[in-house]
C-alpha cells in the first residue's frame, strides 16, 4: 500500500531544512543537491513540491517575513502604547528577530548580491519590505497627528528607520557593538523625534 504523504506538511518540512541549508551555505553557494541531502530525500522529490530553488528561497524568506510583519502590526496598533513607545518596540523586535534569526540576514545579503541581476524572487519579496515601510510610514504619521512627535516626511522617516534597521543586521556580523548598545543608541534618536 503506498505511503500517503501531508503535501503541505512535506512542502513545510522542506523549508524548514532549506532555511539551515541557505543559512549555512548562503543563497549563491546552495544546490538543490544541498537540500535534498538535508531533507533526506531524492532532487527528484523536491521537484514535486518546488520547481527551483528561487521558489524555495522564496517561501522560506516570506514565512520569515510574515511573521515580523504579523509582529510589527500587533504593536502597530497596540493601544496601550504611546508613538514613541510603539516605535521603540517595533524596532527592538525587529533588530532583536534579526539578530536571532539569520534568515533576514540572510536575505539581506542576497538581495545585495542579487539586485543587479532583477531577480523575480526578490522583486515577489519587495512587497513584504514595503509593507512593513509602510506600516512605520502611518505609524509615523499616527504619532505627528496626535502631536507626540514633531512634523517630519513619514515617508523619509519610514525609509531611515528600516534603513538603520537593515545596517544593524548587516554589522551585526562584525560584533563591533554589542545589541545593547545599538538599542540604547536607537532610543536616544527615537526620543529625539519628541514633541
Amino acid at each position: 500500500m503506498p505511503k500517503i504523504v501531508d503535501y503541505e506538511l512535506k512542502k513545510k518540512e522542506i523549508v524548514e531544512k532549506a532555511r539551515e541549508v541557505f543559512t549555512k551555505y548562503g543563497y549563491i553557494n546552495t544546490n538543490l543537491s544541498h537540500i535534498s541531502n538535508q531533507c533526506g530525500m531524492g532532487r527528484t522529490t523536491i521537484y514535486q513540491y518546488f520547481s527551483n530553488k528561487d521558489e524555495i528561497f522564496y517561501h522560506t524568506m516570506s514565512h520569515t517575513l510574515e511573521n515580523m510583519r504579523t509582529q510589527v502590526r500587533a504593536i502597530a496598533i497596540d493601544e496601550g502604547l504611546t508613538f514613541i513607545d510603539k516605535l521603540k518596540k517595533i524596532v527592538h523586535q525587529l533588530i532583536e528577530e534579526s539578530s536571532n534569526n539569520h534568515t533576514f540576514l540572510l536575505l539581506l545579503e542576497t538581495w545585495l548580491i542579487l539586485k543587479r541581476e532583477r531577480n523575480e524572487t526578490l522583486e515577489k519579496l519587495k512587497d513584504y519590505i514595503q509593507e512593513l515601510k509602510s506600516i512605520l510610514e502611518e505609524l509615523i504619521k499616527e504619532g505627528i497627528e496626535a502631536k507626540e512627535i514633531k512634523e517630519v516626511d513619514s515617508r523619509s522617516l519610514a525609509e531611515t528607520i528600516y534603513t538603520l534597521i537593515e545596517t544593524f543586521t548587516l554589522q551585526r556580523t562584525s560584533n563591533i557593538l554589542d545589541l545593547n548598545k545599538k538599542l540604547e543608541s536607537f532610543n536616544i534618536l527615537i526620543d529625539g523625534l519628541k514633541a
